[in-house]
């Protein structure tokens, strides 16, 4: 054939086909593009030299390119399997009119890598325009100042044009194998190819329903946030095969049941949209559900990425209760008056000002906790049982610190649990009496409220014989005996600093002096400034938001796509059955209300199931804040509420624009 043939045919073909063309290269070049942006970002100098520990933030991007790059492999293989199926008519066309499929396979090859070209381009174009944003919305987010300047990052161009580079060598093979594969015949059938009514499937209903049951049960019922660490990825698992279950079974189950109730099916509104989509429903199943879990995706992240960068001051004051604390950690409880003693000489000596001064012994340790039955951690502690810490408090410290009387003998317990409780306790087997239920924590511990699930004031008795069983359970060095310092200090930062460095100094050769609980295991001392944890948490916290923001970005974009795709889809399949209906009888009216039944049901289905997982995440999410020190769960809902509402608006406003796009397809020739 005539040499730029093949190229001319290529160009006509994706002008002819541009409605699915245009998207499927803007996706490209948007992945591309948010790629460059976040390779950008990881080798900019302003990062660098600019903000502490950039270490961690260059860590949080990489982790996000790495989620951007495979979800882009996937979606856009996705992507142009859709573009291909619709063009299958065509390409058959060809071959009839004398094309071999040498010839369409070159053809196919010529299309495939002028339009990976292109968004290649486009995308590094795009994102070397939007770079300078991305690391601008990054420095403000971390409350560092921005420097003018503008450059290119040349190996952020090579990354890129290489990471693609399987994409498209997988897609043009794809593409290739598919034509040389099939027949003329079936590739004019292959466009509007259909599916025989699907068989509901009980068994896989049922396992949808179990398997979603289940995350949303362990989701709910976890407590420790130790347990939800392990737990979460196990109900993510299960809830994202439990909704592929269900949008493809159990969606199927529950239009047959309609179906059954004759006097609801035979109406002309429920009878087009029911059976409409029971027909092709395996078919729109899958590309549903991952609507459902690419939304769920973009509200759990930024739902907690924003509370979290919001929540930073009410975490620095989780975590760290005292403008400066110190702990003692290992030692004994004979040393605890003389660290005491010298711990205020220190104070008068340095003449450090301060408005008010802490002090508590504490001893901590892990448990493994059912109801009210506790266990000493083990390696072979039950899996099934709440993982937690454990707080002891003496009672002489309980009454020195509240001021009110612990009236309690050996065996009797004061108990503080997160979300009370009644009954005895028992720990490893011996009952302890609960004379009274604590309605708030009794000791003001450096931030690991969010930990101590259970909380006891014992008798020093008691204190002690505990003591010596966990060290007899696990050994020494863990569980240690601690004694904490915390002061509340006027002045601004630098005065706050400067004081705490002052005593730090003073403090850290007191320890070497000590011998400790454990001859084996000196004592040591924990600094904890909240100034100097600022840094670190804007970082941290900054860091995840910006990752959040982008992945939601382009979770956001993917779901767009698949409704746009599933749109189409939808309006061609529909195309001539709606003809039908209005050649038997059926008014303009009556066609267009049951269109918009039925993607009414369709497309906002996803949107509510992924609410529904989001509502019931939101107390394992809590735990996992906890961990980070995001305490505030007014303020999580707060954020949750707002992201759900600002993405249920761009939803319907991507439904909206999509919507178009159907109703001219099913409405042409109409």
């Amino acid at each position: 054939m005539r040499k730029g043939l093949f190229l001319k045919l290529a160009v006509s073909n994706i002008k002819r086909n541009k409605g699915t063309y245009i998207p499927y290269m803007l996706t490209c070049i948007c992945c591309i593009a948010m790629t460059y942006m976040m390779f950008f970002v990881t080798q900019s100098k302003d990062l660098s030299e600019m903000v502490p520990n950039s270490a961690i933030v260059t860590s949080i991007m990489f982790l996000g390119i790495a989620v951007i790059y495979i979800f882009s492999f996937i979606f856009l293989l996705y992507s142009n399997s859709f573009v291909m199926k619709r063009r299958q008519k065509e390409i058959g066309l060809y071959n009839i009119l004398g094309l071999e499929k040498g010839h369409i396979m070159k053809m196919m090859a010529v299309e495939t890598l002028f339009t990976s070209v292109i968004s290649i381009i486009g995308g590094i174009a795009v994102g070397i325009l939007g770079s300078k944003l991305a690391l601008l919305l990054l420095l403000k987010i971390l409350h560092v100042p921005a420097q003018l300047g503008f450059y290119v990052c040349v190996p952020g161009i090579a990354t890129c044009a290489l990471m693609f580079l399987p994409v498209v060598i997988v897609t043009l093979f794809r593409n290739i194998h598919r034509v040389r594969l099939n027949q003329p015949v079936e590739l004019l059938r292959g466009g509007n190819t259909g599916e025989r009514e699907p068989k509901a499937k009980w068994l896989m209903a049922l396992l949808g329903f179990i398997c979603l049951g289940s995350g949303y049960y362990i989701a709910v019922t976890t407590e420790s946030p130790v347990t939800a660490l392990g737990m979460f990825f196990a109900a993510v698992l299960l809830v994202m095969a439990g909704t592929y279950l269900l949008f493809t079974a159990g969606s199927i189950a529950v239009l047959k049941m309609m179906r059954w109730k004759k006097s609801f099916y035979y109406k002309t509104k429920n009878f087009t949209s029911v059976s409409g989509m029971l027909y092709r429903m395996k078919q729109n199943a899958m590309g549903l559900a991952s609507i459902c879990i690419l939304s769920t995706g973009v509200l759990l992240m930024l739902s907690t990425t924003v509370s979290l960068n919001m929540g930073i001051e009410d975490s620095l004051s989780s975590m760290f209760p005292y403008d400066v604390g110190f702990t003692f950690n290992g030692i004994s409880l004979e040393e605890v008056p003389e660290i005491r003693e010298k711990f205020d000489g220190i104070i008068e000596k340095e003449q450090i000002p301060y408005t008010e001064k802490t002090t508590q012994v504490v001893l901590d340790t892990s448990i493994a906790r059912k109801g009210n039955d506790m266990e000493i951690m083990t390696r072979d502690y039950d899996v099934s049982a709440s993982v937690e810490y454990l707080a002891l408090v003496p009672a002489e410290e309980y009454e020195r610190i509240s001021g009110k009387k612990a009236d309690i003998q050996k065996g009797e317990v004061l108990a503080f649990q997160e979300k009370g409780g009644k009954g005895n306790l028992t720990l490893n087997g011996k009952e302890y009496k609960v004379k009274e239920w604590l309605p708030e924590f009794p000791v003001n511990s450096r931030g690991e409220n969010a930990f101590y699930k259970t909380t006891l004031v014992v008798t020093m008795e008691d204190f002690k014989e505990i003591d010596a069983l966990q060290k007899e359970l696990i050994g020494e060095g863990y569980g240690r005996l601690k004694l904490e310092f915390g002061l509340y200090m006027d002045g601004g930062k630098e005065a706050i600093m400067k004081y705490g460095n002052i005593l730090r100094d003073n403090l850290t050769p007191v320890v070497s002096t000590l011998q400790g609980e454990d001859p084996e295991i000196a004592p040591w001392l924990t600094t904890d400034i909240r100034e100097e944890h600022y840094s670190s948490f804007y970082i941290i916290n900054g860091g995840l938001l910006f990752l959040g923001i982008f992945l939601g970005f382009i979770f956001l974009v993917g779901a767009g796509m698949i409704i746009y795709y599933k749109q189409m889809s939808e309006g061609y399949e529909d195309k001539d059955r709606f003809e039908i209906m209005q050649k038997v009888g059926m008014s303009r009216k009556e066609v267009k209300s049951a269109i918009r039944r039925q993607i009414l049901m369709v497309f906002f289905l996803p949107l509510l199931m992924a609410v529904l997982h989001i509502i019931m995440a939101f107390p394992m999410i809590s735990r996992l804040l906890a961990l980070l020190g995001m305490l505030n769960t007014e303020l999580y809902i707060l954020c949750t509420v707002g992201t759900i509402a600002v993405f249920a608006v761009i939803y319907a406003f991507i439904y909206m624009c999509t919507a178009k796009s159907y109703y001219k397809i099913v409405e042409r020739r109409g």
